[in-house]
């Protein structure tokens, strides 16, 4: 009976110190933690556990539908699971191990105005009304189907992607007059009528501009208006 022990005991041992080497005999590896993304979240840098051996890490992801590898860059397709796997080869008295974490990608949620496209991006819907640059900056045309309070467009602005560009914002009073009084939008689809401008009036109203005439007028910022965003070229 004790004999039979000793064997069981032997064999746990073992058990354990095998899965604190992170598979087969090779060298117990350091932390490699679970990561959480977003859908259209920029490609991210994987850093690999530390470990006693000197040979290099490669990577694999078990579902690349979610995301892909290169090297040690991971880039984020769509929402779901995918469990990223570090391998470290042998090397002289080395032998190979490895270590897994657990990568989840979450679904992107948009703010109002914008959609989600196929790669997880909140992006302006369809539209035949044709980008403009001018005096320094790039135009996103206002959609004739996304009216939107003072909140809801400076949010929209901020969160939007387009043409594979960010960091759009609302444009200020002086830029949108000029932009409505210059006969730039005559023939470019746009939709016009009051537009938001980022230049707030009180704490509760802002100035819009009216790009059919140019007119500026001081509205309660809960008001639904149109809304184009500008960016520095």
């Amino acid at each position: 009976m004790m004999t039979k022990r000793l064997f069981a005991l032997a064999a746990a041992c073992t058990l354990t110190l095998l899965a604190a080497c992170g598979g087969g005999d090779g060298v117990p590896l350091g932390e490699f933690p679970a990561m959480t993304k977003t859908e259209g979240d920029a490609p991210f840098e994987l850093k690999a556990p530390t470990s006693k051996s000197p040979a290099a890490f490669s990577f694999e992801s078990s579902d690349t539908k979610v995301a892909t590898i290169n090297g040690n860059m991971v880039t984020v397709l769509a929402a779901g699971f995918t469990t990223i796997t570090a391998r470290q080869g042998s090397l002289g008295s080395y032998n190979p191990t490895s270590t897994s974490a657990l990568l989840t990608v979450k679904e992107r949620t948009c703010v109002a105005g914008a959609v989600r496209n196929k790669s997880g991006l909140c992006v302006p819907p369809d539209s035949t009304a044709r980008d403009l640059t001018r005096n320094g900056l790039s135009w996103l045309p206002p959609r004739s189907t996304v009216k939107l309070s003072w909140s809801e467009a400076d949010a929209y602005c901020k969160a939007v992607s387009y043409q594979g560009k960010t960091g759009w914002a609302l444009p200020g009073r002086s830029e949108l007059t000029e932009l409505a009084t210059s006969g730039a939008l005559a023939g470019q689809e746009w939709p016009l009528g009051d537009t938001w401008s980022a230049t707030a009036d009180t704490a509760t109203s802002h100035s819009a501009v009216d790009t059919t005439t140019g007119t500026i007028a001081s509205l309660m910022s809960d008001n639904k208006l149109y809304v184009t965003c500008t960016l520095g070229l």
